[in-house]
């Protein structure tokens, strides 16, 4: 072999990261379910890796909106600014005109409870 991989090949390995990565957010939603955050955070962060790797930027968008979440419950409302940052830019990107609005109003929400907590 010369080292290049059979199309067949690729399209397989495309497959396996896409089923990890929905098994990736089943595990982040059921984190957050228990209210375990860390756990969920963790498992958003593997699945931007395959996110990433597929090139799937609406889903990376989704992934640091859920994210941001997470830490707004977390009360870690720096953490959770960045992320809905990122969240916005890709949705802006990807020209997910309803996703941006969810993004901004989520925005407002964090920078208000930013300005409460000083």
């Amino acid at each position: 072999m010369n080292g290049t991989q059979k199309p067949a090949q690729k399209s397989d390995n495309k497959e396996l990261i896409a089923q990890s990565l929905k098994h990736v957010n089943m595990l982040a939603i059921e984190a957050i379910r228990q209210k375990n955050y860390q756990q969920a955070i963790d498992n958003f962060t593997q699945g931007l890796v395959l996110e990433e790797k597929l090139g799937m930027k609406a889903q990376m968008a989704e992934s640091f909106y859920n994210m941001a979440g997470v830490y707004y419950l977390m009360e870690e409302y720096e953490s959770a600014l960045q992320k809905i940052q990122l969240a916005e830019v890709l949705f802006l990107q990807e020209n997910k005109k309803e996703d941006v609005i969810k993004t901004q109003e989520m925005l407002r929400e964090i920078k208000a409870k930013m300005k409460q907590s000083k």
